[in-house]
């Protein structure tokens, strides 16, 4: 097998490679995702919410905030949780304006019952990559979803003026 890296020719060429490159990357998650549905019945978007709580409480605002999540949208995701008993929702103490989430020990138990990764091609792929490799990647990886927040930041900024 050969790496050969060939330099873009035009600004849009790289832009062109990046966004296949992230396609790409999507499609691999599917995999995952029919895993997790499988094992728990569980979503990709709600898995992550519930690892948020499993952290900590927060208030529904703030983890939609973080998972660039519309509000009805979060609102559907955390009904459907609290509905198997997964979650909690409770007025802020504080702040009677915010509801804040709390995984039940129901939700912790299917939480740490998912395989995450494990036996995956990402994960096998992953335990094979050089260190080197790995952060030079992750560091790529992260500072591109950054990009991505910010113009989603500035984006839903313009909209809530207009």
């Amino acid at each position: 097998m050969y790496n050969i890296a060939v330099a873009a020719t035009k600004p849009e060429d790289s832009r062109n490679d990046l966004l296949r490159a992230y396609l790409d990357s999507v499609t691999l998650s599917e995999a995952l995702q029919t895993q997790i549905w499988h094992a728990a019945e569980l979503t990709l978007a709600q898995v992550r919410v519930m690892r948020r709580l499993g952290r900590q409480p927060q208030a529904l605002g703030q983890i939609g905030t973080e998972l660039s999540l519309a509000p009805p949208s979060m609102t559907r995701l955390v009904d459907r949780l609290e509905e198997r008993g997964l979650i909690q929702r409770q007025r802020d103490v504080d702040d009677r304006r915010k509801v804040v989430a709390t995984l039940t020990d129901e939700g912790r138990q299917l939480l740490s019952a998912i395989p995450f990764l494990e036996g995956t091609a990402l994960r096998v792929a992953v335990d094979r990559m050089k260190p080197a490799d790995r952060e030079r990647i992750t560091a790529a990886m992260r500072e591109f979803n950054a990009a991505v927040r910010h113009v989603e930041s500035a984006q839903l900024a313009v909209t809530v003026e207009a």
